[in-house]
C-alpha cells in the first residue's frame, strides 16, 4: 500500500501545529475564493466612479487570465521551491493587487492591478490543495475536503452580500482592501506551523506554464463579448499560434508541465477530464441560475444568491463521502457515479425551468446537482494525486485546478450562445453533465491505484 494511505506526511504532525497550518491554508483558500464574487456588487458603482463602463468585462477577464497563468505556473515551482515560498509569494502578489486595486483611479489602472491580484489567487488556489495533501493521509482527507468546500462555498455565497453592504454603507474601494489583515494571519500561522518536506533539486521549465497560461488566457478574451470581432479574431488567431508552440516546447522539454508518464496515466486523464466538465457544470450553474431569477423570476439578487446556498451546500456534502466512495470503488464510481447524481440533479432543473415549477423544485434540483459535484470534483483531485509522486503532486494539482477553471469558462461561452431561452440553456448543462457521467463511468479506472501500482482497470 502507498505511504499516502495510511501515514502522515511529515510536514505537521497531528495537534496544534496541523490546526494551524490547516487554519492558514483554509484562509488563503477564502480570501481566493472571496475575491471572485465580492467584487460583482462594487462593479456598477466602480465603474460609474472611475468612468470606464466600456471595459467593465475586462476587469473580470484581466483577472481571470492572470489566475490560470498562476495556476499553471506556481502549482509546478511549489513542487521545486517548496509549499511554503510559493505560498508566501502567491498571497504578497494577492494582498499588493488588492492594496493597489483599492487605490485605482482609473478603470485601466484597475485592470493592470486586477492582474497582479489574480497571480496571486492562482498560486493560492492550487498551493492550498497540495499542502493539505502533504499533512493529511488519503483517508483523512474525506473530512478535511468538506471543510475546505464548505470553506470556500461560504466564501462565494457571503461575497455578493458583503460586497454589497460596503459599497453602500463604506466604499467600494473596501472590496479589495478587506482581504488585507486576512491575507497577513494566514501568512503568520502558516510560517510558525508548517515545514515543507525535503524537496527535489532540478531544473524549473517556467516557458511552458507560462506559455501555456498565456495561450489559453488570449483564448478566453476571444470568448469575452466586450470586444469588437476583429479584436477577439487577433486574440483567436494568437491563442491557435500560442498553443502550437506549447505542443512544441512540451514534447523538447526536459521538465514538461506534466510527466509524460503522468500524461499516459487513466487515473491522472480521468481526473483532468473530471475537472475540466466538473468546472463546467458548477461555473455555468453559478452564472446563469441568479440571471434566471433576476430576470425571469424577478427576484431580488439576494433572493438570486441565496439560490446558490442549496448547490454549494450539496457539493460540501458530497465531498465528505466522495473519498470513501473513492477508496471502495476507485474513480468510476466516485466521479462517474457523482456526475450520474448531477446529471439527475440538472435534468430536473431544466424541466423546472421549462415547466415553471417554483423556487422549491429549483433549490432542491441544484441541491442534488450539488450533492453530485461534491464527489466528483474532489475526487477527480484527489485521484490523479495519488498516482503522483510527492515532487509531481504539486504539478499535478495545479493542473487540476487550471481544467476546472478553463472548463467553466469555456462552457459558459458555450452555453451563452445559445438564444432559445433558459430552459434550453439548463438543457445543455444537463447535456454536459450527461457527457461526463458517460465518461468517468466508462474511461475512470475501477478501484484505487497508487504511485507504486500500475493504472488497471
Amino acid at each position: 500500500m502507498d505511504a499516502s494511505l495510511s501515514e502522515l506526511q511529515p510536514a505537521a504532525r497531528p495537534g496544534t501545529a496541523r490546526r494551524m497550518a490547516t487554519s492558514a491554508v483554509m484562509l488563503g483558500l477564502v480570501v481566493a475564493a472571496f475575491e471572485t464574487t465580492v467584487v460583482t456588487s462594487a462593479m456598477p458603482t466602480l465603474t460609474r466612479e472611475l468612468g470606464g463602463q466600456d471595459l467593465y468585462s475586462w476587469v473580470f477577464s484581466a483577472y481571470l487570465f492572470a489566475s490560470t497563468v498562476g495556476v499553471l505556473l506556481f502549482g509546478k515551482l511549489a513542487d521545486h521551491l517548496g509549499r511554503k515560498p510559493v505560498f508566501t509569494l502567491g498571497m504578497g502578489l494577492f494582498l499588493l493587487g488588492s492594496v493597489l486595486c483599492g487605490a485605482a483611479w482609473s478603470v485601466p489602472s484597475l485592470i493592470v492591478f486586477r492582474l497582479i491580484q489574480g497571480l496571486g489567487a492562482g498560486a493560492l488556489q492550487p498551493t492550498t490543495m497540495t499542502i493539505s495533501a502533504d499533512i493529511y493521509t488519503l483517508r483523512e482527507r474525506a473530512a478535511i475536503q468538506g471543510v475546505f468546500t464548505a470553506a470556500w462555498g461560504g466564501a462565494n455565497v457571503i461575497g455578493p452580500l458583503i460586497g454589497g453592504w460596503l459599497v453602500m454603507h463604506a466604499s467600494w474601494r473596501w472590496a479589495f482592501l478587506v482581504n488585507v489583515p486576512v491575507g497577513l494571519l494566514a501568512l503568520v500561522m502558516l510560517h510558525v506551523s508548517y515545514r515543507d518536506p525535503p524537496r527535489r533539486s532540478g531544473r524549473v521549465d517556467l516557458w511552458g506554464p507560462a506559455l501555456i497560461g498565456a495561450s489559453l488566457g488570449l483564448l478566453l478574451f476571444a470568448l469575452e463579448h466586450g470586444g469588437s470581432s476583429g479584436l477577439r479574431s487577433a486574440f483567436a488567431l494568437a491563442a491557435c499560434i500560442g498553443l502550437v508552440a506549447v505542443v512544441r516546447q512540451q514534447r523538447t522539454s526536459p521538465s514538461p508541465l506534466i510527466p509524460l508518464e503522468l500524461v499516459r496515466d487513466r487515473t491522472v486523464l480521468s481526473g483532468v477530464l473530471g475537472g475540466l466538465l466538473g468546472g463546467g457544470l458548477l461555473y455555468t450553474t453559478t452564472a446563469f441560475v441568479p440571471l434566471w431569477m433576476t430576470e425571469r423570476g424577478g427576484y431580488t439578487p439576494l433572493m438570486a444568491g441565496t439560490a446558490l446556498v442549496p448547490l454549494l451546500a450539496g457539493w460540501a456534502f458530497g465531498s465528505t463521502f466522495g473519498v470513501r466512495v473513492f477508496m471502495r470503488g476507485g474513480l468510476r464510481a466516485s466521479a462517474g457515479g457523482g456526475f450520474l447524481i448531477a446529471l439527475l440533479g440538472a435534468s430536473l432543473l431544466a424541466l423546472g425551468v421549462a415547466r415553471g415549477w417554483g423556487i422549491p423544485a429549483t433549490f432542491a434540483s441544484l441541491a442534488l446537482l450539488g450533492l453530485g459535484l461534491g464527489p466528483a470534483a474532489s475526487t477527480s483531485l484527489i485521484g490523479p494525486q495519488t498516482r503522483a509522486p510527492w515532487h509531481h503532486r504539486g504539478m499535478v494539482t495545479s493542473a487540476i485546478y487550471a481544467t476546472r477553471m478553463l472548463g467553466g469558462s469555456f462552457t459558459i461561452a458555450l452555453v451563452d450562445l445559445v438564444h432559445g431561452g433558459f430552459s434550453l440553456r439548463f438543457a445543455l448543462i444537463a447535456l454536459v453533465a450527461g457527457i461526463a457521467a458517460l465518461a468517468l463511468g466508462g474511461f475512470a479506472p475501477g478501484r484505487v491505484v497508487t504511485d507504486a501500482e500500475p493504472a488497471a482497470s
